[in-house]
């Protein structure tokens, strides 16, 4: 059974590991990201500057309190000092809000994680990677997306379900997650990407009969953004699904 005991005692462990990342998952949906706040305000050493980075401002406030009780509603760049001695700082998942927040920072968690899919997701993390984050939590609210675009940061992984505390509402979220949890697909796609299935779907600029930006299919399921982008030239390869141009030149490759 996956407690809310053994979920705290991972996430200390984590704390005190070398591991940077920590993926959060399981059926206490609204509970998983306040363990974390919890256990970092009473357990990560002080003085530290804390980075959440919610999904909407507008969500901010519910998703901080409680555990915590804010005195004014939160606002990119306006520190929130604790008597814990860390500083706890917030912005979203939205690019445009990442300039008013801190460069350097120690904790990172994010939630909820599935507002982000495969390439947003990335950039988020490679963000955070820029600001020095030590630690980085990446939290979930419904289990129904693929997350294994995580998997080339490899996380730490943790389950906090609700079984023990409430079986019914453990029960009823386990009911509503989808056999197979996949990766968004792509609003708009063209009638020649046709049933490719979307691990394998990426955009390259063709430089065969297309000459210009096409879908095409990976030869082997899409690894996360940044793997692809650093891997070994030849390693990838993608076939336009338009004309058959095959490239190798992963480094320019976009979702």
């Amino acid at each position: 059974m996956n407690t809310r005991q053994k979920a705290i005692e991972s996430i200390l462990s984590f704390t005190k590991s070398g591991e940077r990342f920590l993926l959060l998952t399981g059926t206490h949906q609204g509970q998983k990201h306040r363990l974390v706040l919890e256990v970092v305000f009473s357990r990560y050493p002080s003085p530290a500057t804390v980075l959440f980075r919610a999904n909407s401002m507008q969500n901010v406030e519910s998703f901080l309190s409680p555990p915590l009780t804010l005195a004014r509603s939160p606002r990119p760049g306006r520190p929130i000092p604790l008597a814990t001695g860390h500083q706890l700082f917030v912005d979203t998942i939205n690019p445009a809000s990442w300039n008013s927040t801190p460069l350097k920072i120690d904790v990172a968690i994010v939630y909820p994680l599935d507002s982000l899919n495969m390439d947003e997701g990335d950039d988020c993390v490679q963000d955070l990677l820029r600001r020095s984050a030590k630690k980085v939590f990446l939290v979930s609210w419904t289990d129904n997306v693929d997350f294994s675009w995580t998997d080339q940061f490899n996380p730490v992984r943790v389950v906090y379900d609700a079984e023990e505390e409430d079986p019914e509402y453990h029960r009823r979220v386990l009911e509503l997650l989808p056999s197979t949890r996949v990766e968004r697909r792509p609003q708009g796609l063209p009638h020649y990407v046709g049933s490719t299935p979307i691990e394998y779907l990426i955009k390259i600029f063709c430089r065969g009969r297309c000459n210009g930006t096409r879908w095409a299919r990976l030869n082997k399921p899409h690894p996360g953004k940044s793997t692809l982008r650093n891997a070994p030239m030849g390693e990838y390869q993608a076939t336009c699904l338009q004309c058959g141009y095959v490239a190798t030149d992963n480094y320019n490759w976009f979702r």
